[in-house]
């Protein structure tokens, strides 16, 4: 069997940015996502502003990340895909877009992966246009494609990526505590002289 080429458009519900407008600032409320806040294909939460609950339940539905779509950077450090995997409440900056899968053509984390690729990054970096501050405009990012088998194959590429992605992640867990560990034995034997 053949993959075929699709676009973006052809295969999400639909692909849409964050809010145009300033959005009001607040001590609490639902965590404000910046490009700067996605780290390593994952979102950083612990240094977000915020914005009112209010502001973020006016929201266009396509404008609130729910569980299974992809945030895309736009603008400035573009083309880091973050697939979203639980509908924790938050809002996110114009620069960031938002695509959410047609699930009955395509996996969502198939989309992920292909958007992940290498591929898919240099046909981001072709259509981006500016110097200074490189952007993809919405309309070039839905007519970009992408490479789309059977979804029998999309759920088992999905399936080995998510399974090498989990073990990457509990590694990283594991070395973060290990080096902790590490560090507060040499503080007690060379700072605090206890042997």
């Amino acid at each position: 069997m053949s993959w075929e080429s699709i676009k973006l458009t052809d295969c999400c519900e639909s692909i849409s940015d964050g809010d145009h407008q300033a959005p009001p600032k607040s001590e609490t409320g639902v965590p404000f996502v910046t490009i700067s806040n996605i780290n390593g294909n994952k979102i950083d939460f612990s240094n977000t502003l915020f914005v009112p609950s209010d502001y973020y339940e006016k929201l266009d539905p396509k404008r609130r990340a729910q569980t299974g779509d992809v945030l895309y950077s736009v603008v400035g450090s573009l083309g880091i895909p973050v697939l979203i995997k639980n509908d924790s409440p938050f809002a996110f900056q114009r620069h960031i877009a938002i695509l959410r899968p047609n699930n009955s053509v395509i996996d969502q984390r198939y989309l992920y992966y292909a958007m992940l690729s290498r591929d898919f990054y240099m046909q981001a970096d072709s259509v981006a246009l500016g110097a200074a501050q490189r952007t993809i405009s919405l309309t070039a990012l839905r007519n970009m494609t992408i490479q789309r088998p059977p979804m029998e194959t999309q759920h088992r590429i999905a399936d080995i990526l998510s399974t090498y992605d989990d073990l990457i992640e509990n590694n990283q867990k594991q070395i973060k505590l290990l080096e902790e560990a590490a560090q507060r034995i040499y503080k007690e034997w060379f700072v605090d002289l206890r042997f």
